[in-house]
């Protein structure tokens, strides 16, 4: 089993981002590599995300961008620039990586961890979870000591039993003998008032995780979804991390 995990979520086409990302995971030599999914939408570079994942090494759930645009909708009940977002990822993917992502599993475990993009309590209705209540939902569907998520776009832990979420640091032990929901950050979307790249090394040996935080280019990422007509609104918030 290896020492180290490297778990990443909601890259959301932001290619500078990932990259990154990626230049820090294989500066640490870390091989077991999970992503949370919503690896495309807002940002300009779908495509280019997709392939990167798929050939560097990880295992991967899928998030709800991914069914968003895998399900053939006209996305019509969506708000108008989230629909206009998800057709155009929708036109820029291959009819073999818009099958890819639709094939993605909502869950997966390791030998210590479950993984999902949203919450084990269905995890196909996508809950966030942000309150004492979706955490116990969540928690029932639990049978690891260790789940990692992403959605919220926010570094996050839960314990259950806990009437609230655990502030955290950018380090945090494992808590023997409780179940722990993880919230490993957004890779190109953060939204906690931190506009660095976020992800999560989950270390075996120390029994910690710790969420990197990586400076990357920015402008680069806001120039992609500008060039590709996509809502400004979504570059903007890019340097303000929210």
């Amino acid at each position: 089993m290896n020492h180290e995990v490297a778990i990443i979520s909601d890259i959301h086409g932001n290619l500078q981002a990932l990259q990154a990302v990626l230049k820090d995971i294989d500066e640490r030599g870390i091989e077991e590599r999970i992503c949370l999914g919503d690896i495309v939408g807002y940002g300009g570079n779908p495509a280019e995300c997709l392939e990167l994942i798929r050939t560097s090494g990880f295992r991967v759930v899928q998030g709800n961008h991914e069914a968003m645009v895998t399900d053939g909708s006209d996305c019509s009940h969506l708000y108008d620039d989230v629909r206009a977002t998800i057709l155009w990822t929708r036109s820029k993917l291959s009819p073999e990586q818009l099958a890819w992502l639709a094939e993605l599993p909502l869950t997966l475990e390791g030998e210590d961890y479950q993984a999902v993009h949203a919450s084990l309590h269905q995890p196909a209705k996508w809950r966030y979870l942000l309150t004492p209540e979706e955490a116990s939902l969540h928690f029932h569907n639990q049978f690891k000591p260790v789940c990692f998520s992403g959605h919220t776009h926010q570094p996050m832990m839960w314990l259950e039993g806990e009437d609230r979420e655990v502030g955290i640091t950018n380090l945090e032990n494992i808590r023997a003998g409780r179940k722990q929901a993880v919230n490993v950050g957004s890779v190109g979307q953060p939204r906690d008032r931190d506009e660095r790249a976020c992800y999560l090394v989950y270390r075996r040996k120390e029994r910690d995780f710790w969420w990197r935080r990586l400076s990357y280019d920015i402008d680069g990422a806001q120039r992609a979804i500008l060039d590709a007509g996509l809502p400004a609104k979504y570059a903007v918030r890019l340097e303000k991390g929210k």
